[in-house]
């Protein structure tokens, strides 16, 4: 029997709108970071933005996110569904299911955002007033674009804070390994496919201190070096 297999359609569909590398990174700098968490005037979306940059967590999984998940003690986000549109669904891969730690501003604006919002009965971080879970197309429209506009910033997505994690991660010399953990990728070969762009193409720093690792590091100058540190 020939037609079209409707579940492999999805999955190819799924594939093309989740992958990363599909559209143009664009990401913010430290200061326009600032400015945009400044405008959001709102407690929830103030909690909800500044969890999305420090973590990089996606939106989805955001929206999945129950109270259950903060660990405040460990200061720790579980990452283990996603919410979009509709029912819960398990993370992405295997590597989505993770643990995420949290600076301290982070966890003290969920502790804060714990003690002003309602309980509910999905238990959710996150959640409409009448206690279901945020629509992603409202939480853009209505809440998210407005902000660049208050705050005279470009537009970016809501995936952007994403990439704004990740860049500043590497800015600040973490591992690619520490990276796709962070980040949810089921191998490091995705996060630097995804992040190339962001690795310097030129750097004096790093060719000087190669030649006097071979010119000036020799065999004698790293013995004397190994002896002094003993010392």
């Amino acid at each position: 029997m020939t037609g079209s297999n409707p579940v492999r359609d999805a999955e190819k569909t799924r594939k093309i709108i989740n992958d990363d590398r599909s559209r143009k990174i664009t990401v913010l700098n430290p200061e326009q970071i600032r400015a945009l968490l400044e405008a959001t005037t709102d407690q929830k979306y103030h909690t909800l933005f500044l969890l999305a940059v420090m973590t990089g967590a996606r939106q989805t999984e955001i929206l999945g996110l129950k109270c259950s998940d903060i660990n405040f003690e460990r200061k720790q986000v579980n990452i283990n569904r996603t919410f979009n549109h509709s029912p819960f669904f398990a993370p992405k891969t295997k590597g989505s299911i993770r643990t995420i730690d949290l600076s301290q501003r982070v966890i003290r604006e969920l502790a804060k955002w714990k003690l002003a919002s309602q309980p509910n009965e999905l238990d959710l971080v996150f959640a409409r007033k009448v206690g279901t879970p945020i629509d992603s197309s409202n939480l853009i429209n209505y809440h998210f674009k407005p902000l660049f506009k208050a705050a005279g910033l470009p537009n970016i997505r809501f995936h952007d804070l994403r990439h704004c994690h990740a860049s500043m991660l590497l800015e600040q010399g973490e591992s690619i390994t520490y990276m796709q953990h962070r980040l949810g990728h089921s191998n490091p070969a995705i996060t630097l496919s995804v992040y190339s762009y962001f690795f310097k193409r030129e750097d004096q720093d790093a060719v000087c201190k190669l030649e006097n690792t071979i010119f000036e590091g020799t065999g004698d100058n790293l013995v004397t070096i190994a002896k002094k540190k003993i010392l």
